[in-house]
């Protein structure tokens, strides 16, 4: 059976599905975790049940490079650079940029 009401899902689309509000901390705390900006990082667990703690650790973490998110628990994360909105892709290309130094090479990363 073939099903032709298939709809193909846009960025925004994808971000909604995989995540947002407290998806959103908790894989930013992840990404921060990988690249040393943070000790640790979270669950979902543990994001829901000690919101401000968690949402406050990854705030500051993005703020160490100069970048600000505004976390929100129930609503998609804002995220600004150099007082101007970015996406959270953005956000996490300067990051990179910013974090990796040396030539670039391609390394595949777990």
């Amino acid at each position: 059976m073939k099903n032709k009401d298939k709809k193909e899902l846009d960025m925004k689309d994808l971000e909604i599905v995989s995540g947002g509000v407290i998806g959103e901390v908790v894989n930013d705390s992840e990404f921060l975790h990988k690249y040393g900006l943070m000790d640790g990082d979270f669950n979902s667990f543990e994001a829901t049940f000690n919101w401000n703690d968690c949402s406050d650790k990854v705030s500051k973490a993005w703020e160490t490079i100069g970048i600000t998110c505004v976390t929100h628990p129930v609503s998609d994360n804002e995220y600004f650079y150099n007082g101007h909105p970015i996406t959270y892709y953005e956000a996490r290309e300067i990051a990179k940029q910013k974090l990796i130094k040396g030539p670039k090479i391609a390394i595949p990363l777990p």
